[in-house]
C-alpha cells in the first residue's frame, strides 16, 4: 500500500491515481441552432420566427421589424451565444437576452 501526507486532491495523488482528477468544465458551450429554432414573441412586440434549413448551414429569420433574413448558422451561433445584425444574445432557458436590452421569450 501506497500512502501519502497530502491532501487527498492534490497534484501528487492525482497523478499516483489514489484520488480521480477535479472534473474538467469546457471553456464553451456551443449553441446549435436548433435550440432556437421555432416562434418567439419580442420584448417590444411581435412574433419571431427561426427556421433552420434541411443542411443546418444556414438559418431564416423572421422578425416583425427588419423583414426576413437568411444567415449562416455560422455566423448566427457565435460560440456560446448569438450574433444578429451585430447584437451578442444569449440564450438563458427560454429566452435570449440581447445586449441592447431586448428579449425573445419562446412560444413555440
Amino acid at each position: 500500500c501506497f500512502f501519502t501526507t497530502r491532501v487527498p486532491g492534490d497534484l501528487q495523488s492525482v497523478r499516483r491515481g489514489l484520488v480521480p482528477p477535479p472534473p474538467v468544465h469546457a471553456a464553451m458551450s456551443m449553441i446549435s441552432p436548433y435550440q432556437v429554432q421555432g416562434k418567439w414573441s419580442h420584448s417590444s412586440g411581435g412574433d419571431i420566427e427561426i427556421a433552420v434549413d434541411s443542411s443546418g448551414k444556414s438559418v431564416t429569420i423572421s422578425h416583425p421589424t427588419v423583414g426576413k433574413q437568411v444567415l449562416d448558422t455560422s455566423k448566427f451561433c457565435a460560440g456560446e451565444g448569438l450574433d444578429y445584425f451585430g447584437f451578442k444574445g444569449k440564450l438563458e432557458g427560454n429566452k435570449i437576452v440581447w445586449n441592447n436590452g431586448v428579449s425573445w421569450t419562446k412560444i413555440g
